[in-house]
Formats: structure tokens, sequence, C-alpha cells
């Protein structure tokens, strides 16, 4: 366990290291947070929600969430992903932290918690088309600079009116 500790710890200095040298951009630091070798990734399907009303309910990664709080479940992209998270229908985004896995529905290809749903105005109907992008690409890039990002500790919704449309 101690070695575990000693890696992460290891991998974190030399990752924001030249941060705090003051070498690093803003834009160094968040590709630092995308998924191995900054790639892009788009997804294009349909999402789902679950979870009841102040319900805890323990996810695939072992962690206990609240289903009111902002998560998402996943079959292809790696726990602890935060991806950028677009509802085709009404143009609300939404950045998300993969912490499950599912939905294991054809043709779904995230589960979104209550909590994230709420905010991407899925509630009533259920099953949304979406568009999920990884911190790889430049389009989720640009909404995390958009966003005070790292003022809050919770994951924010995007202004989608003031910012053009992909």
């Amino acid at each position: 366990m101690r070695k575990f500790w000693l890696v992460l710890a290891v991998l974190f200095f030399v990752s924001f290291s030249r941060a705090f040298a003051g070498e690093a951009t803003v834009d160094d630091i968040l590709k630092s947070l995308s998924n191995e070798n900054n790639a892009c990734q788009i997804q294009k399907g349909y999402a789902s929600w679950y979870g009841l009303r102040d319900s805890l309910m323990q996810t695939a990664n072992g962690n206990v969430y609240n289903s009111d709080e902002i998560f998402a479940a996943s079959k292809t992209l790696p726990f602890g992903s935060k991806v950028l998270v677009k509802n085709l229908y009404n143009g609300k985004e939404l950045f998300v932290k993969i912490v499950d896995r599912g939905p294991y529905i054809k043709g779904r290809i995230l589960d979104l918690s209550r909590g994230a749903a709420k905010e991407l105005g899925m509630i009533n109907a259920g099953v949304v088309a979406v568009k999920v992008y990884t911190l790889g690409c430049e389009y989720a890039l640009n909404k995390l600079k958009d966003i005070n990002f790292y003022s809050d500790s919770k994951l924010a919704s995007t202004d989608t009116e003031s910012t053009q449309q992909n």
C-alpha cells in the first residue's frame, strides 16, 4: 500500500511540477487531466439515467454515491474519466465523472445519475440522444476554460448560449 501512495505522489509531483515552477499553462494542466495520450474520443448515442431521489448506491468502482450527485456509468470509458455530455435535444452540457459500469441496454452509451440527468434536463424524457467528449477533445477543453472549473469541487454545467454549438 505504501508503494501505491509513493507512486501516486511521484506521478502527481511530476505532472504538476511545471505548474509549481510557474512554467505550466492552463492548457498543460487541463491536458494532464485528460485520458491517456490526450486522445479525443467522441461518442454519439443514447443516454438514460438511474437512481431514486436521495438514494445511496454502491458503484462498480467500489464507492458509495448519492444518486443526486453528478456521475455516470460507461461500459468503455475508464473509471475516473471526466467527460463532457451534451444533450442533443436541448443543447445542455455537463461534465461528469465515470464511476460505474453500464448501461446494459443495446444502443445506450451512458447511464447518468439522477443528479446529472436533472442538470441535463432529461428526467422526464428518461432517454435522450447525447454526444460524449473526452477531455482530450479540443471542444471539451475549451468548455473547461469557459467555466471556472477549478473554483468549485463539483463538476459544472456549461453555458451553451455563449458558445458555438458543436
